[in-house]
């Protein structure tokens, strides 16, 4: 006597329906913290590059102009995923990190600081999906010591 199976017509197709959801959410939670992490380490390497090009040019007329599209070049593009995106160049105190009210960023002497701060707003593809806010505000600065050319 031979035992048969019986055919089990749709099942794959069943948990494919189960499984597929899944998957797809574990890939674009995937694909959107990779994203965001990927901006944010532009974002810092951007910063990093305005105050290092900021600090070597203090005293040979460079202007905020120069420094914000030195930052918007090592951006790369990605500027475009902030809303509300902005550069600021300012001179700080080296100790605390407060502005120096009432001077100019290339007024910083030796041993003093300037700090280039990239901030806007981050968007998410699909936050509902994900269960995320829909928006982020990020703030990131680079804060070096001053050359006083």
């Amino acid at each position: 006597m031979t035992v048969r199976k019986q055919a089990r017509r749709g099942a794959h197709i069943v948990e494919a329906a189960i499984v597929l959801p899944i998957v797809l959410l574990l890939i674009l939670g995937i694909f959107e913290y990779c994203r965001f992490i990927f901006l944010l380490q532009v974002a810092e390497n951007a910063a990093r590059e305005g105050a290092r090009y900021a600090v070597a040019r203090t005293g040979d007329g460079t202007t905020i102009a120069q420094v914000r599209s030195h930052v918007n070049n090592a951006m790369a593009g990605r500027q475009a995923e902030l809303a509300g995106y902005t550069v600021s160049v300012e001179n700080v105190n080296p100790d605390t990190g407060a502005v120096i009210t009432g001077s100019a960023w290339n007024d910083a002497p030796f041993g003093g600081a300037i700090r280039v701060r990239v901030s806007g707003t981050y968007s998410f593809i699909i936050p509902s999906l994900l269960n995320l806010p829909s928006t982020l505000p990020i703030s990131i600065s680079s804060m070096m010591p001053s050359e006083a050319n």
